[in-house]
C-alpha cells in the first residue's frame, strides 16, 4: 500500500441531523468550503443568467477551455445557451462512459453484500473511488465492483458483472484528497477494462469552467446506476476541489463527475444538504426537513469533488514500487498528457 497527501481526520460517528453541524469532519469541511464560496457561486449564476462566462471566470481560463473545445469543433458560447437540447451523440458517448462505472460493494464472508459507494475504471485494471469508501488494502480485500448494475432499455434489471478487487496487486490512497486507486482482479487472464472500457485520468486543465454543465454517473443510495445530467452546474472551485449543484445521495461517493464531452473532471466525494437562512436543512421541495422524512427527502445539492488534475499530481508524487508503476503507467506518463491535450482535458 502507498499513501500520499496530508493527514485527514477519520470521521466520527454522525450525530442527529439538524441538531448540530455535520459530525463527520469531511462533511464539515465541505460545508465550510461551500459557504465560503458564496461570492463565486453567485457570480456563476449571474454568468449563466446573462450568458456571459467572463463574469465568473478569468480570461485565461476561458481561453484554455475554448482551445480545448475548438479541437472538438465546439463553441464555448454553447456552455450557457438556453437551448437545453443535445446532439444524440451525447447519449452514445455517455452510455460508453457509463460502462466503466460500477457499484462498489463489501462482500464479507457469510454476510449479506453491502453497497458502499461508486467507482470507475481509469485504466483497464485500476478502479478509482473515495478513500472513505475504501480506506485500506484489508478493507479492499473483501470488496468487489459490480458493473452493469442497472436497468436495460426495457426497464428490466440487468445481471451484475461482479469483479473482486485485488489490493495485493495495487493499492494507493490519499486521505486528504479522499481517493483510493485499487486493482481489480482479472478473469481468464483479461482485465475488466477489456469488456467495460475505462475513463482516462487527464492531467491537463481546461475541461470545465464556472457555469458549465456537469454530469454525474453514480449509484445513489446503492441503487442501480443513474445519470444526473443537465440541471448540474459547476459553481465554484479552488486549487483542489470543484463545487457543483447536482442531485446526489450517499452511495454516490466515488462517482466520476464529467463534462459534456464525457471527460472526467472530478471525483465526487461528498454532499451536504441545502439549508435556509437559519441553518435548517431543506427538502427537495424547499420545505424544512425533519428526521421522520428520511434522508431521501433532503436536497443534497451542495456537492464537491477532487479535481482530476490534482489526483494525477498526487499519484505522480508517490513513491510507487516498480510493479505499481507498470499498472499505473497510463496515469503516470507525461507523454500521455501530450496525447490527451489535443482532444481531452481537467480542472
Amino acid at each position: 500500500m502507498v499513501t500520499g497527501g496530508r493527514e485527514a481526520t477519520e470521521p466520527a460517528v454522525p450525530g442527529p441531523r439538524s441538531a448540530a453541524p455535520e459530525a463527520d469532519p469531511r462533511l464539515q469541511a465541505i460545508r465550510e468550503r461551500w459557504t465560503a464560496s458564496r461570492a463565486q457561486r453567485e457570480a456563476a449564476h449571474e454568468a449563466v443568467g446573462r450568458r456571459e462566462l467572463s463574469l465568473a471566470n478569468p480570461l485565461y481560463d476561458l481561453a484554455e477551455r475554448e482551445d480545448r473545445l475548438r479541437g472538438r469543433g465546439l463553441r464555448l458560447e454553447a456552455v450557457v445557451e438556453t437551448d437545453d437540447s443535445v446532439w444524440l451523440s451525447f447519449f452514445d458517448a455517455g452510455l460508453q462512459a457509463a460502462e466503466s462505472v460500477g457499484r462498489v460493494v463489501d462482500v464479507p464472508p457469510r454476510r449479506p453484500v453491502r453497497p458502499v459507494g461508486t467507482g470507475s475504471l481509469v485504466t483497464d485494471r485500476l478502479l478509482l473511488t473515495n478513500h472513505h469508501v475504501c480506506r485500506t488494502p484489508e478493507a479492499a480485500g473483501t470488496m468487489s465492483v459490480q458493473f452493469d448494475y442497472e436497468y436495460d432499455e426495457n426497464g428490466r434489471e440487468r445481471p451484475a458483472d461482479e469483479w473482486p478487487l485485488d489490493p495485493d496487486a495495487f493499492f494507493a490512497t490519499d486521505p486528504f484528497l479522499d481517493y483510493s486507486l485499487v486493482a481489480v482482479s482479472t478473469r481468464d487472464g483479461e482485465p475488466p477494462g477489456a469488456s467495460h472500457g475505462h475513463l482516462p485520468l487527464i492531467a491537463a486543465t481546461g475541461k470545465a469552467v464556472l457555469g458549465e454543465v456537469l454530469n454525474v454517473l453514480h449509484h445513489p443510495g446503492g441503487e442501480r446506476k443513474r445519470a444526473s445530467i443537465r440541471n448540474n452546474r459547476m459553481v465554484a472551485e479552488d486549487d483542489l476541489w470543484l463545487r457543483y449543484e447536482s442531485d446526489t445521495r450517499p452511495g454516490s461517493s466515488g462517482a466520476p463527475v464529467l463534462n459534456d464531452q464525457w471527460e472526467m473532471v472530478a471525483l465526487h466525494h461528498g454532499a451536504v444538504p441545502d439549508t435556509d437562512a437559519a441553518g435548517h436543512e431543506l427538502t427537495r421541495t424547499g420545505d424544512r426537513w425533519t428526521p421522520e422524512m428520511g434522508d431521501a427527502a433532503l436536497a443534497w445539492s451542495c456537492n464537491e469533488g477532487a479535481r482530476v488534475s490534482r489526483i494525477v499530481r498526487s499519484l505522480r508524487r508517490m513513491a510507487l514500487p516498480p510493479e505499481y508503476q507498470a499498472l499505473a503507467a497510463e496515469i503516470l506518463s507525461t507523454e500521455h498528457d501530450l496525447q490527451q491535450t489535443d482532444t481531452r482535458s481537467d480542472t
